[in-house]
């Protein structure tokens, strides 16, 4: 009887031990179809539009902007930014790139100005596209166009659009910038193609798992909202979005929102502006050891030139979120402190593309552009 039951016992180890190494031998194989069909292909890392929104309008690098060619006489000039230089609402011919390029030839100098930017561009896409850029090319001076709506937030988070677009992102450890992810525009993900078909269609996208990584181990406590408050209410954002369920969570983990603007300003909100400088300080040190000049602009907008006044609390969801204008503008004189900036007064009352589009219009690109070559051309760049 105990003979029997060892068998039996070594008969059940075998049959255990050919299934392991069954399934380990279809894995194997399976792995090695999916590599040779390279299926599920891996995701990129960052992202290029003009290609897909505005074929035949795309330089050398995939921005919008004229082919990259210029002569040894020209002033070289790179506009860095996000949507607001790619400026999908203006026709190709009147794109910032063109606006600058000709309100700075009106001071007498061969000027060719080049776009490195796109569509939900942070700093870190940034860096990483204009080391790309100067792989080949030079430039005598870069315009970073700084966006306070969501530059901040496009740094500190390393995926966007619902978590679907990843993209390589920079992180503090200990004050000290480390990363990228992975490099510009390279592939992204698990090396084995099963664990990323498992990702794909069935777990957590790599965004998704790069997202509660950041959320976790990364990124410091978001802006606690107040449950109670007595006082002046506003109501605007529970008539706005009180039916859209992402956005309360996206307020409040300041991915999206007026993050720049809540108080007290969160820990979270703190890193993503030392995060920031450090990008801007790379971005810098980049440009000058290429022998160019850096410098930093943003437009103020017709809200940014009221007195700041009192804070403001907003009910959303059962919640009540305060900002302050006064806050804001601490949260950006820290962020470019020490870097040559210039912020630039838009005292227009028609300068959004639309009610529901932020992005600046025609006559705000104009004006900005116009005002920023009177202040580049009073510097000794041209000498």
């Amino acid at each position: 009887m105990k003979n029997s039951g060892k068998i039996r016992n070594k008969q059940k180890l075998k049959a255990f031990a050919a299934l392991i190494i069954g399934v380990f031998i279809a894995m194997v194989i399976s792995e090695v179809i999916l590599q040779i069909l390279d299926f599920p292909p891996h995701p990129v890392s960052g992202w290029l539009n003009c290609k897909s929104k505005n074929p035949g309008q795309c330089n050398s690098l995939g921005f919008r902007g004229r082919e990259i060619a210029y002569s040894p006489d020209d002033f070289v000039v790179v506009l860095v930014g996000d949507s607001e230089v790619y400026a999908s609402s203006s026709p190709f011919e009147q794109i910032p790139e063109r606006r600058l390029e000709r309100y700075l030839q009106n001071y007498g100098v061969n000027v060719k100005v080049f776009t490195i930017g796109d569509m939900g561009y942070g700093q870190d896409q940034q860096y990483l596209a204009l080391k790309k850029y100067f792989e080949k090319h030079r430039a005598d001076l870069t315009l970073l166009m700084f966006t306070a709506r969501n530059d901040i937030e496009n740094n500190m988070f390393p995926a966007t659009g619902g978590n679907v677009s990843i993209k390589p992102t920079f992180r503090l450890e200990n004050g000290k910038l480390q990363g990228p992810t992975e490099g510009w525009l390279e592939p992204a993900g698990p090396f084995f193609k099963l664990s990323l078909l498992w990702k794909s269609y069935i777990g957590k996208t790599i965004g998704e798992s790069r997202q509660d990584f950041w959320e976790k181990d990364v990124l410091p406590p978001h802006y606690q909202p107040l449950s109670q408050y007595q006082g002046e209410v506003d109501d605007t954002w529970e008539e706005m979005w009180s039916s859209y369920p992402k956005t309360p969570m996206g307020i409040e983990s300041e991915r999206m929102g007026p993050g720049n603007q809540l108080t007290p300003r969160s820990e979270r909100r703190t890193y993503g502006i030392s995060l920031t400088r450090k990008l801007f300080y790379k971005i810098k040190e980049l440009t000058e050891q290429n022998n160019g000049h850096f410098i930093i602009f943003k437009e103020e907008r017709p809200w940014e030139l009221q007195d700041p006044g009192e804070d403001k609390v907003y009910f959303l969801n059962g919640k009540y979120y305060k900002t302050s204008i006064r806050q804001y503008q601490d949260n950006l004189r820290e962020l470019f402190q020490g870097f040559e900036h210039y912020r630039i007064s838009l005292n227009m009352e028609d300068y959004k593309v639309s009610s529901g589009d932020f992005h600046l219009n025609q006559r705000a690109i104009d004006k900005l552009f116009r005002e920023l070559s009177q202040i580049i051309s009073k510097k000794n760049y041209f000498k």
